[in-house]
């Protein structure tokens, strides 16, 4: 994690950002403050307690997992209050600061043992599960790991660094073999970029070890870090632990490739270490159950595998550009109804097997760095007891959601009339689906992916409800308030048919397709509907397994209208027809264009007065084809990170699937006006063509984007079109077509439609 000492350089709060469109970035770790309270962010001591008639989130999650803490060397003295409150909520810790190679080996040599000992005893004492952390990273190690010993000003050679970095894991690993049960042997090795980070990343290991063994990779150094540490301590559980893989598929699969590979070569890799510094608006659920499933795959080597959550917290800010906030009860009733959906997922992972660990970083709010970091001196609510220790609404969400008030979602739907009836309408395609998945009963059962429309009388929905597990009373009940304060409920069974409701089986569940009345209401474009949904999963005896909701979790299935969330009434999706041709990808405008239809980047995503550009396309059997002609007057590339230079964006989801997380045919390209290319998620980056020319009042961007299948007519590609516009080294606009959120990096959902025709 994080430091006090040494501050990594911030891009932004949420997952995995600039990695695609430089919206927002990943945090990557830094450790908590040295001591808790002392930070600048908080300007008033607060006087501290912790409850002791409450329930111990050891206990409540005992059939599930451990959980525990990161904590710091003051919080052990009996004198402090949060020694008491750690011991009687967690059954796990982790050191924040002081295991680390700088604390340990400041100097070569000289180790300093005095922090650790103590860690070590006080878990000893009280019965909790040790983590170390960490043994190998590119931060808060000490210059000398990298030097020459006789000339400081050279670089050590392959086999200094390799000794030293041996004697460091040997004599901390050897000195607690058998009481620290879990060692994060390496650190955040993956590149924000691509690949292994490298010195471009601040990390000079791999540049300096490189590839011993000729096998093509140079991750060597990774490899003999995980042999020295299992040399150490045969029997300690080793970790590779990173951030930003809930966010970042492309992150995801490079530090799964390694894994694997590893563990292929017998490495004695013993698990993944999920960091998961989220914010309360971002990963969505389900982007934290794949992640956490990816990985769990890898037992298919080992048996044994484990995948932990190793450093939990979540923002109340959705990235570096917001003020500080006032915490308020919306704001800790959203994080409460973020943290609900996150550990419902963490306990189904569990009892399949595939999660062994949670950890938070930070036990309360008062030790957290997010109060510096990304934004120095702007407080943040990020854990489940608050400055005082006093247990907060996420706290209540876990173990009692009663005491809840609910966090009441918002979802833009879109207008449109689709048809019912055996054949699914093309306009759901066009269409962002939103998940119905928080577990009022059960904690493993049927949960359902939901799309809407509406017209002046009707609201239409489609339910895709994954639940392989047939039962005669398995279904759906859909609410909507009927504009007097009352829902009006619609129950739809497996077998339910009509003229207004489909139901057809699929390969993991079933399928509803509802047309349901409005009565009076007749809505038009920024009308509210009150709205929540029902699953209902029950087993061959006809006895309820689980139930899942949209939003009221806390009315134990009672449904309640004030309890809802709301559907918010908008236009049509965003679509235009693309003509098919083949255009030159020269950067000039050949006369094919003149034929194509136009649209513009008139969203707003950051900035006033931004760059802004006339986008058309067209479209091959293996090609979309898109030209930006751009208007902007001040032409800037000094900046060394490709989102903020001035460049244009394509975002393509190939089957328009809209996932909350790029899947395997979702792309970005990004191009500058110097037709430097760069981008994220799955490019076919050996095929990709583009060409640029400046203008007197712009650039022009021209190319061609490769596709992963064959298009044909009628078919409907989701794409975007987005301007960075930058000046000095910094982006200060951003433009786009359709997604207005900042979050196409990361997701397609809002993106538009290429509606492909002749």
């Amino acid at each position: 994690m994080f430091s006090k000492k040494k501050r990594l350089k911030l891009m932004s709060l949420i997952i995995a950002g600039s990695l695609f469109s430089g919206i927002y970035t990943t945090v990557n770790c830094e450790p908590a403050l040295a001591d808790a309270g002392n930070t600048s962010a908080q300007t008033q001591v607060v006087k501290q307690d912790y409850q002791r008639d409450i329930p111990a989130l050891k206990d409540v999650f005992k059939d599930y997992f451990p959980v525990g803490t990161e904590l710091n060397p003051s919080m052990m003295d009996s004198s402090n209050p949060h020694s008491g409150f750690i011991k009687y909520q967690y059954n796990a810790l982790v050191p924040g600061n002081f295991m680390k190679p700088d604390a340990l080996q400041p100097t070569e040599g000289n180790f300093h043992w005095d922090d650790a000992d103590k860690y070590v005893k006080f878990g000893e004492e009280n019965n909790m599960i040790l983590r170390g952390h960490t043994l190998v990273w590119h931060s808060q190690i000490p210059d000398w790991f990298f030097q020459n010993p006789t000339d400081k000003a050279k670089p050590a050679t392959r086999e200094q660094l390799r000794s030293r970095m041996e004697k460091h894991i040997k004599t901390v690993v050897g000195r607690y073999k058998g009481k620290i049960k879990y060692w994060d042997v390496v650190n955040e090795v993956i590149s924000d970029k691509s690949g292994l980070r490298g010195d471009d990343e601040k990390s000079k290991w791999k540049s300096i070890i490189g590839d011993i063994d000729g096998d093509g990779y140079d991750d060597d150094y990774i490899e003999l870090a995980f042999k020295y540490a299992h040399e150490a301590d045969p029997d300690a559980t080793l970790i590779i632990n990173d951030y930003g893989t809930e966010g970042s598929t492309r992150k995801r699969d490079d530090l799964y490739n390694l894994v694997e590979r590893m563990l292929k070569k017998g490495i004695p890799v013993g698990g993944v270490g999920l960091q998961s510094h989220i914010s309360m608006y971002s990963p969505s659920a389900g982007q934290i159950k794949d992640d956490i499933e990816k990985f769990a795959s890898l037992k298919k080597y080992n048996p044994k595998f484990t995948v932990q959550v190793t450093e939990l917290d979540m923002s109340i800010y959705s990235g570096n550009n917001e003020g500080t906030k006032t915490v308020t009860d919306d704001i800790l009733a959203q994080e409460a109804s973020q943290y609900k959906a996150i550990f419902d997922v963490y306990k189904e992972e569990a009892k399949k097997g595939n999660l062994g660990l949670v950890m938070f970083w930070g036990g309360s709010d008062d030790d957290t760095w997010l109060d510096n970091f990304p934004v120095k001196n702007r407080p943040d609510s990020p854990l489940l007891f608050d400055r005082s220790l006093q247990a907060k609404p996420a706290y209540w969400a876990l173990v009692d959601p009663s005491k809840v008030n609910v966090f009441k979602q918002k979802t833009s739907i879109s207008n449109g009339a689709p048809v019912i009836g055996n054949a699914l309408d093309p306009k759901w395609m066009m269409v962002k689906p939103f998940d119905v998945n928080a577990y009022i009963r059960g904690i493993d059962g049927a949960t359902a992916k939901v799309k809407t429309m509406w017209d002046s009388n009707n609201l239409y929905v489609l339910a895709d409800v994954n639940d392989v597990t047939v039962a005669n009373n398995d279904g759906a009940d859909i609410f909507i308030d009927d504009g007097t304060g009352k829902y009006v409920k619609y129950s739809v069974k497996r077998n339910t048919n009509s003229d207004t409701v489909k139901v057809i089986s699929t390969s993991k569940g079933y399928q509803i397709q509802a047309k349901l009345p409005l009565g009076s209401i007749q809505p038009k474009v920024a009308t509210e509907l009150k709205f929540d949904m029902k699953i209902n999963d029950y087993d061959t005896y006809g006895i309820l397994n689980s139930s899942v909701v949209w939003n009221d979790y806390v009315s134990d299935g009672i449904m309640k209208p004030e309890n809802g969330g709301t559907l918010v009434c908008n236009p049509e999706s965003k679509s235009v027809e693309t003509k098919k041709g083949t255009p030159d990808i020269d950067g000039n405008i050949d006369d094919i264009w003149n034929s194509a239809n136009v649209i513009s980047t008139d969203v707003s995503v950051q900035g006033n007065n931004a760059a802004k550009a006339k986008v058309r396309t067209l479209w091959d059997k293996d090609y979309i084809y898109a030209l930006y002609e751009v208007t902007d007057s001040n032409l800037d590339k000094s900046s060394k990170n490709a989102y903020e230079q001035d460049s244009v964006e394509a975002f393509i989801d190939e089957n328009n699937a809209r996932t909350s997380a790029y899947d395997n045919d979702d792309a970005q390209y990004r191009v500058n006006y110097d037709n430097e290319q760069s981008g994220g998620g799955s490019r076919i980056t050996d095929k990709f063509k583009s060409a640029t020319k400046v203008t007197d009042n712009g650039y022009i961007v021209e190319m061609a984007i490769p596709l992963h299948n064959e298009a044909v007519t009628n078919q409907i590609i989701g794409f975007d079109a987005q301007v960075n516009d930058a000046a000095g080294g910094v982006r200060n606009g951003v433009n786009i077509w359709s997604d207005s959120t900042g979050q196409t990096w990361s997701t397609m959902s809002n993106v538009g439609n290429l509606k492909l025709v002749d």
